[in-house]
């Protein structure tokens, strides 16, 4: 898979305006350095069939605290990835079709996902 042609979708900063999210076609999330646009962080979503790669853009957004990449799989689950340091940090799970869409609260530790229901979620106190 090429994923240097993938055509972009979206893009958005996060709140400090240090990192700037993209969703791209095939799957593909990318997180640039906000001031020379250099890749920092690749992710490629999950696809609905193992065998298959992802063929749409995943739904992505950083939470308010900036910490945190949620990007969202088209076999309806959501991964939420260490935005310093690109790293898995868990796996939800509970939607039947492709995650279309995700957005973090600004105000409380919770986001909404999307496929044909909306979904609420909370994450864990640390």
């Amino acid at each position: 898979m090429e994923l240097s042609r993938a055509e972009w979708a979206s893009m958005s900063f996060n709140k400090s305006g240090k990192q700037l999210l993209v969703s791209a076609k095939k799957g593909l999330s990318l997180v640039l350095d906000g001031f020379d646009a250099s890749v920092t962080h690749a992710f490629i979503a999950d696809g609905a069939n193992p065998a298959l790669p992802p063929t749409h853009p995943p739904a992505v957004c950083f939470t308010n605290d900036d910490k945190t990449i949620l990007v969202g799989n088209e076999d309806g689950s959501l991964n939420s990835w260490n935005a310093q340091s690109g790293n898995l940090v868990r796996k939800f799970e509970g939607h039947s079709g492709r995650v279309g869409c995700v957005a973090a609260n600004p105000k409380y530790a919770q986001f909404a996902s999307t496929c044909s229901n909306t979904a609420l979620w909370g994450f864990p106190r640390e």
